[in-house]
């Protein structure tokens, strides 16, 4: 059998799958797990957003030592719009830090318990806490938001006022090799409103069609990397110093590009 998701009008993916295993229907979103011998189990929601469960570590770990590890003291972390669970688990290796999770749809996260490794796990971790909605959100600043999805120029600003003076925003956006104009759209209004804006990339991104954005008010995610910070992180699959740095390397294509756009 096969599965297809349909990333542009001109381009598409298919995956062969052995069985459904799940499929979790909310008001919200429809949630469809596959059976995948390569791959493990893939999840897709509303027939579009997609993970790998064979790789869910990469951007999970990715996305959140990156810019804890660029941070020399974050107390505070948010992850809004989306799913991924295994990034708070990641997030709560730094042994200081708090992690609010927002998510409407209770029932179709919920529903990823089996997919998700570490899912029970964060549910009795007194540094965790998750909620329905962000206005139920305790009054305080992050030191650190993770928005997995594309945020537009307002939630942009939205999310920087609620930033720590020396905040870090992580988000999801468009791949630049699948669709470079909502991509460079991002960078453009992330520049807006943020010092440092830099792209950075994980391996197979453009298979779940996903660039990323390191937004910061003050740290470089390369110049301001702390070493030692990285180097005590344990029973890690895929982040390390050189992964950290190397994530942020472009081709000379995008580069040229990019030109006079990036902020670094």
């Amino acid at each position: 059998m096969w599965i297809t998701r349909q990333i542009s009008p001109n381009f598409r993916q298919e995956y062969t799958i052995d069985t459904k295993i799940l499929d979790a229907r909310s008001s919200e979103h429809i949630l469809e797990i596959f059976k995948s011998i390569d791959f493990d189990q893939i999840a897709i929601i509303d027939e579009y957003y997609i993970m790998l469960r064979k790789y869910l570590y990469i951007e999970s770990e990715l996305y959140a030592h990156l810019p804890a590890c660029s941070h020399p003291n974050p107390k505070n972390a948010l992850i809004l719009g989306g799913f991924n669970l295994e990034i708070a688990f990641e997030l709560l290796k730094h042994q200081e830090l708090y992690v609010d999770f927002v998510q409407s749809d209770e029932k179709i996260l919920d529903s990823l318990i089996s997919f998700l490794p570490n899912f029970s796990s964060l549910g009795v971790n007194p540094r965790f806490k998750r909620f329905s909605r962000a206005i139920d959100l305790d009054v305080k600043k992050y030191d650190l938001v993770i928005c997995l999805h594309q945020p537009d120029k307002h939630e942009i600003d939205g999310i920087q006022r609620i930033l720590s003076k020396e905040g870090i925003l992580i988000f999801f956006t468009k791949h630049p090799l699948l669709e470079f104009d909502g991509f460079k759209e991002s960078i453009l209004e992330a520049g807006q409103f943020f010092d440092i804006v830099m792209p950075f990339f994980a391996p197979l991104s453009v298979l779940t069609d996903r660039g990323f954005v390191f937004a910061s008010k003050k740290y470089h995610p390369l110049a301001d990397m702390l070493l030692q910070k990285v180097d005590m992180l344990e029973n890690l699959k895929y982040y390390n110093a050189d992964i950290h740095q190397s994530a942020f390397a472009l081709s000379n294509t995008l580069m040229h590009k990019l030109k006079g756009i990036l902020k670094n």
